[in-house]
């Protein structure tokens, strides 16, 4: 017990020396220390811009019905590219139709969806795929997109769930960043630094609160979410149900030499 707490001693100095070297370091807020102290683990979004672009697969399966979407992802992270090519869609991506999908989105606004080589016209179905294109750029770039600004940090009182002692962050939105202004909260694990879970809520969605289970993966340096369960809860992190959607990403490859021209056709 001496020896396992005495590393996470060394562990926890060794970041703080770490962030304090690259001038990261909050000095008045404890909620952000946290946050860096994590996306010292993860990697940042620098990591990723130098990575240039990624690849995987993406299955989003619901174990109630037995279903999945499973896409090939392709983001190109210099302008936020997202493009996602389904062959298998049953949950959410256009499960009444037949023929592989394909969606594109940009953070210049630039958003599309095909069936086969036919662009769709419908709204509702665009809006649907730039959900679906930002939801799942958000979640493989979520830990060092937590220091974007705009963000509000609340360190709350501790909890422990399989007798570890959680950190707790509380993450918020000033009025006007992105385009609805959820919740988490943050459970920060004290020996890894990473996030074992988060609870959440996808406003306009009418999920209500969420609770993300996560296992993570590291390729080329970048740290991610590579198994992710959704499961009903509150916000003190009780389960109120079964596992919603089991969300896994495989197959990951960085630097693939993406061009947002290509992407975009």
């Amino acid at each position: 017990m001496k020896l396992k707490i005495h590393m996470a001693c060394i562990a926890c100095i060794l970041v703080n020396i770490t962030l304090a070297q690259n001038g990261k370091l909050s000095n008045s807020n404890s909620a952000k220390v946290l946050i860096e102290k994590m996306v010292s683990k993860t990697g940042s979004y620098e990591l990723l811009k130098k990575l240039k672009d990624v690849e995987f697969t993406y299955n989003f399966y619901n174990p109630g019905a037995k279903k999945s979407d499973i896409s090939i992802e392709r983001y190109i992270f210099d302008g936020e590219v997202s493009w996602g090519q389904y062959k298998t869609h049953n949950v959410f991506v256009l499960p009444k139709k037949e023929g592989t999908v394909t969606q594109y989105y940009e953070s210049t606004g630039n958003s599309w969806i095909a069936i086969e080589n036919t662009k769709m016209t419908d709204k509702r179905a665009l809006l649907s795929s730039n959900f679906l294109r930002k939801a799942n750029y958000y979640w493989f770039t979520m830990m060092p997109k937590l220091l974007d600004t705009g963000i509000i940090y609340k360190q709350l009182p501790n909890r422990t769930h399989n007798k570890i002692n959680y950190n707790i962050v509380k993450i918020g939105f000033e009025k006007g960043v992105g385009e609805v202004q959820d919740d988490f909260i943050l459970y920060i694990n004290p020996t890894t630094f990473l996030v074992d879970r988060f609870l959440f809520t996808v406003k306009g969605s009418g999920l209500g609160i969420s609770l993300m289970e996560i296992e993570y993966e590291t390729v080329n340096g970048y740290t991610f979410m590579a198994k992710r369960k959704v499961i009903p809860a509150d916000w003190d992190g009780n389960i109120k149900g079964k596992v919603l959607y089991e969300q896994t990403t495989t197959n990951v490859k960085f630097n693939n030499g993406f061009k947002r021209e290509l992407l975009a056709k």
